[in-house]
């Protein structure tokens, strides 16, 4: 937070850039959209949403609703985590081989636990909704899975009607004072699966009601769960011919089970568990009044071509009329099997149910009943009971316990009743790892879950569903293979959790790409601003950062700019920093009053925008020119040893022992320093002895002379400032755009290229951040705000990781800082080195007695393993003291 005396008075520019300049376009082709229809569309709540939009993932629909209006044949409508009070009517229609489908991103744990988030979809919350959480109407082939459905006053979680080959998979569909799930009118095909049913119903409603007109519905693999009390059944069927009831796990509480109604004739019913007793599912007793406790109840209309076999009732309950057929009760298997020669298999006995009882289980939505070991529904099911499915309804696959004879049937013998098939001990699976791609792709990173090795025979290999949340994206990503690979949007570091809880940390970085010099800000001639009035003492500029070539301000890590503050009226400093951050403890740029000072930034990216505050009494103007940025695509980087390459005084990489002449270009060759494939070099020039005002511009050999500057400097003014250049053919052209002589100084730090030229290290953004100021003491070995003595030495560490990341990050391999050299007693210059490495002859900060300069630095870094740590020197080469303050802006990485 800023402190009082900055937030006083102070004011704030805002650039609309979009509406000024276009997109800025370097050395790569501008990204086209894709006239193709997009296979997914996204939904969730996040800041940024938009039901006017298009659903993409960084601008997502904000509602179920706004997708369900648009969504076309073959797209998947994503639905992130979180809780949507409305109701959903879906009409649209995909194809056979094209369906829509509405897909909740939740999260399967590797044991195939429901876990940690959920889709909430209805009247669950304090905004009331009236009608179903999901209707669809007139619907054809389309897919409903994982949502937790919450009906509204009277209405049911997913009401279908007048709809054909609909599937409602996965998830969970609450009633209220109404059927959980409600087929109806001229529907077929509809298919009820996998789903945990919880009715809070009234005497006519059901878990799962089919009614009079809907042929062919499927209802397989559900557990349903039903209050005392409820006359309509777990499943009512009425007047519907064709209907599967097949593996699901009922819990009644003296209610009916399974209820064929009317003429609900060639019925399939098997492999179900069903519990009428009262109290829990795991301990049932007897009931009360046992007339309305009937487990399988088929009307005389409906015993027609209808199967009933292979199902597990309870009789707990008591009740004298455990099934009924065509009117008659029977009070157990036997006696109904003998009587109608049906139910052969069935069995009368407590299926030992475990797990889940009416609470719910961790997650409060989801129901599960799992049969003990010694209970008689494993491995005794129908395996080619119509409707019957591979997996279970957590989707697990079917397994054989090896310690329980096979008593089912089918080809695979061991299928289990009910909705969850008992499962047998696992080898190993569960430990993930994260490796990033490389240089390929610093920004991505692979991840791996080892997979569980079943120890009893399966129908199917073990297929967990492995659950991933990435912190740059909304949506929790899931996955059936064990590894998965995942590009952050912008490189720092970031936290992987997984379904199961654990966390892992890691920090991905970002290649450079170069850019034509662009001005994107100039406040004395209203670039980017609507007049010429210049920042105010203590205010803002907000600078939008537009998307540059092809890539969107979300994809943007870092901008690199030049930057320069003239005309101040008074001394102060700026602070470039991210929006949305708080204002920090550093600085860019020091001046005096009527100073104009540049110096090259590196500032993250983290809202889209930049904000440029002027820390001083007197107002001042600020220009930006950009160089560059790291992102998506982009060049790698390679640090070299400071060498001097160009010195005018001596004549070394020039023609002769000369100044530049007036507006003349110096023609800077790198060719045998940068190995082909370098893109960008990274210079530290020095301009000294001006004998006028002026500036310098650096730019890609053999273009035209850019409208920017990289150095500002007045008449007898030695200053320095690092430049990141494009190449052409290792060359770049430095022009001294004053009306006097200059001598130059560039000394190269490093080079941005390909892999194949060696430059492979990414950019990490970090800070602004102060990490050292011995004016006040901080980090500094000389006590009591003590100056670094004449040819003294003092060491600065960057970065330190957090604790959760100190076992899994890299190492940084190099450092970029804003160095300050402030009052020093004699003229002089800094050099910064890697801990423990020989001091260079080069020079990175030059000074004059009392002089303030600043200056982007980019300095290797190396590991002491001893202390764990990893630093940088900084030595004063001259007579006198100097404060040095010490800015860190990131840090580089091998990936």
């Amino acid at each position: 937070m800023r402190s009082a005396n900055n937030a006083v008075g102070a004011a704030t520019v805002v650039l609309l850039l979009s509406a000024v300049i276009p997109a800025v376009s370097g050395s790569t082709t501008a990204l086209a959209d894709s006239p193709a229809l997009p296979s997914t569309l996204y939904v969730s709540g996040i800041s940024g949403c938009s039901n006017s939009g298009s659903g993409t993932q960084t601008q997502p629909y904000c509602t179920i609703s706004a997708a369900a209006a648009v969504v076309q044949a073959g797209q998947t409508v994503l639905v992130a985590p979180g809780a949507y009070n409305e109701s959903v009517d879906i009409t649209g229609s995909g194809t056979a081989s094209a369906p829509i489908t509405f897909l909740a991103d939740n999260w399967l744990a590797a044991d195939a636990n429901w876990s940690q988030a959920d889709v909430e979809v209805g009247d669950f919350d304090t905004t009331r909704v009236s009608g179903a959480a999901f209707t669809l109407s007139g619907a054809q082939h389309v897919v409903v899975r994982g949502f937790q459905a919450y009906g509204g006053q009277s209405a049911s979680g997913f009401l279908v009607e007048n709809s054909s080959d609909v599937t409602l998979d996965q998830g969970s569909a609450f009633g209220s004072n109404a059927s959980a799930v409600h087929v109806t009118g001229t529907s077929s095909g509809v298919t009820v699966s996998r789903l945990s049913v919880q009715d809070f119903g009234d005497a006519d409603g059901a878990g799962v009601q089919i009614d009079a007109g809907v042929t062919g519905a499927v209802v397989s693999t559900d557990t349903i769960l039903r209050p005392d009390g409820v006359k309509g059944g777990a499943v009512l069927v009425s007047d519907a011919p064709g209907t599967v009831v097949t593996s699901n796990t009922m819990i009644t509480n003296c209610s009916p089970g399974v209820v064929l109604a009317g003429a609900s004739s060639g019925a399939s019913v098997e492999n179900n568990i069903i519990e009428t007793g009262t109290s829990t599912a795991r301990t049932p007793g007897a009931c009360k009044a046992t007339a309305d406790a009937t487990a399988i109840n088929v009307a005389a209309g409906s015993t027609s071509g209808t199967t009933v076999d292979y199902n597990l009732v309870d009789p707990a309950s008591g009740s004298s009329s455990l099934y009924a057929w065509a009117g008659t009760g029977y009070p157990d298997s036997a006696s109904f099997a003998s009587a109608t020669a049906q139910g052969a298999a069935d069995l009368s006995a407590a299926p030992q149910l475990t797990g889940s009882d009416s609470g719910g289980d961790q997650s409060g939505h989801v129901f599960r009943f799992s049969p003990a070991a010694t209970s008689p529904a494993i491995d005794s099911a129908d395996a080619n009971a119509p409707g019957e499915l591979p997996t279970d309804t957590l989707g697990n696959p079917r397994q054989d316990d090896p310690a329980v004879a096979n008593t089912g049937t089918g080809g695979t013998r061991y299928f289990d009743r009910g909705a969850v098939e008992l499962q047998g001990p696992q080898n190993g699976g569960g430990q993930m790892s994260v490796q990033p791609v490389g240089p390929a792709d610093p920004l991505a990173v692979t991840v791996t879950t080892t997979e569980p090795t079943p120890t009893w025979t399966t129908n199917a290999p073990l297929t967990p569903t492995y659950g991933y949340l990435f912190d740059d994206d909304p949506f929790p990503v899931t996955s059936t293979t064990p590894s998965i690979t995942h590009a952050f949007a912008r490189a720092g570091q970031h936290a992987i959790t997984t379904s199961g809880g654990s966390t892992a940390h890691v920090v991905v970085g970002a290649d450079y790409t170069p850019v034509a010099p662009t001005r994107l800000l100039d406040t004395r001639n209203a670039t980017g601003v609507a007049t010429t009035t210049p920042v105010a003492p203590g205010a803002d500029v907000v600078l939008p950062i537009p998307a540059i070539d092809g890539v969107p301000a979300a994809h943007i890590s870092a901008v690199v700019a030049n930057v320069t503050v003239t005309q101040p009226t008074a001394t102060g400093f700026l602070t470039v920093y991210p929006h949305g951050e708080s204002l920090p403890t550093a600085s860019n740029l020091n001046f005096t009053k009527g100073e104009t000072v540049p110096n090259l930034v590196t500032v993250p990216v983290t809202d889209g925008s930049l904000v440029f505050h002027n820390s001083s009494s007197g107002t001042v103007h600020i220009l930006m020119d950009l160089q560059g940025f790291y992102g998506q695509g982009g060049y790698g980087f390679k640090p070299l040893a400071p060498t001097r390459v160009l010195d005018t005084r001596a004549g070394l990489g020039a023609t002769a022992a000369k100044p530049i002449p007036a507006d003349g270009t110096q023609v800077l060759d790198l060719s045998k320093q940068l190995p082909s494939g370098a893109t960008a070099a990274v210079l530290n020039l020095t301009v000294t002895q001006p004998s006028a005002a002026g500036h310098l511009t650096a730019y890609p050999d053999g273009q035209a002379l850019p409208n920017v500057s990289d150095l500002n400097f007045s008449g007898g003014q030695t200053v320095p400032n690092l430049v990141t250049v494009p190449v052409t053919d290792g060359k770049v052209d430095l022009h001294n755009a004053s009306g006097g002589t200059t001598h130059l100084i560039a000394d190269l730090e490093g080079y941005f290229g390909t892999a194949a030229s060696g430059a492979t290290q990414a950019y990490v953004p970090y800070g602004p951040t102060r990490d050292l100021d011995t004016r006040s003491g901080l980090n500094s070995p000389y006590s009591n705000g003590a100056p670094v003595p004449a040819h003294a030495t003092v060491t600065i560490w960057p970065y330190q990781y957090i604790n959760t990341c100190l076992d899994s990050c890299p190492t940084p391999t190099g450092a970029v800082l804003n160095v300050t050299a402030t009052q020093p007693k004699a003229g002089g210059d800094l050099t910064l080195y890697a801990n423990g490495q020989k001091r260079p002859t080069s020079s990175n900060i030059n000074f004059t007695s009392g002089q303030t300069v600043p200056n982007l630095v980019t300095v290797p870094l190396l590991h002491d393993a001893a202390d764990d740590e990893t630093g940088a020197e900084i030595y004063n080469n001259s007579s006198g003291s100097v404060q040095i303050v010490v800015d860190e802006e990131g840090y580089y990485i091998q990936p």
